[in-house]
């Protein structure tokens, strides 16, 4: 049986979280502070959209985050590389029940893997929380790839941890739900294709536009663009509620 991967969430690059917070809160979202990936340099807020969020993340240390390897810490690694000049989408993530499985799979199609490595965080209330990463080296095209996440939870069992944050439903427009990400590529075929067939992922043709199914009724939308990457995420927002923030080359905005 294939894999299954579904859409976990999205990280963008930023400075300076407090600004990104408020920028949201302008919004009418709610984005709060995380906490710190002790020892590898960086810290996050989150902003919970149902079952998939995004991750606002910076530096506190960028000697920590440079120390890690490509292997163990890609995204720490590049943070420490990329910040403070690029501000903007990162990566998404991928969740998976069994990262082993996951692996074997992606390394069986050709991808240059990185460790199964342990990840936590420190919550600002002190509860550390764990999971399980795998990094996907190198590039599509100039595209980065998705990482692969492993929370060692049922969907359930995640639900109640979301629950427990107090960032649940708790935007100030009402419920807002994730439904796209939208990639700029110079080759929309050749990406989509690759994806869908390394991912397991179910792709449907539209007019100037390819998508795959990331569950949960979410798509990526692969357009023609010369950005090479990420860059809008786009949700469903509650009738007569709208919005449209940019945060560095980030957009996010109502359907």
């Amino acid at each position: 049986m294939a894999q299954q991967f579904t859409w976990d969430h999205t990280v963008e690059f930023v400075n300076d979280l407090k600004a990104a917070e408020q920028a949201f809160v302008k919004a009418g979202l709610t984005a709060r502070y995380g906490g710190k990936h002790v020892g590898h340099g960086t810290e996050n807020s989150l902003a919970y959209f149902t079952d998939n969020y995004l991750e606002f993340l910076t530096l506190y240390s960028r000697d920590e985050a440079l120390a890690e390897t490509p292997d163990r810490g890609l995204i720490f690694h590049e943070a420490g590389e990329l910040l403070p000049d690029f501000v903007g989408f990162y990566r998404p993530a991928l969740h998976v029940h069994g990262i082993e499985a996951a692996a074997e799979r992606l390394r069986a199609k050709g991808l240059d893997l990185g460790e199964i490595v342990p990840g936590n965080r420190t919550t600002a209330e002190g509860e550390e929380i764990r999971w399980q990463l795998l990094w996907i080296k190198g590039d599509d095209q100039g595209l980065r790839y998705p990482f692969v996440i492993d929370w060692g939870a049922s969907e359930a069992e995640q639900e109640a941890r979301y629950e427990k944050s107090g960032l649940l439903h708790q935007h100030a427009i009402g419920e807002v739900n994730t439904r796209r990400a939208l990639f700029e590529v110079p080759d929309p075929e050749a990406v989509a294709a690759h994806w869908s067939d390394v991912f397991d992922l179910e792709r449907t043709d539209g007019d100037g536009f390819i998508d795959l199914n990331v569950g949960e009724g979410r798509v990526w939308r692969f357009v023609r663009g010369g950005r090479n990457s990420i860059t809008e995420l786009q949700y469903e927002a509650p009738a007569g509620k709208s919005f449209d923030v940019t945060i560095g080359k980030a957009r996010f905005r109502s359907l």
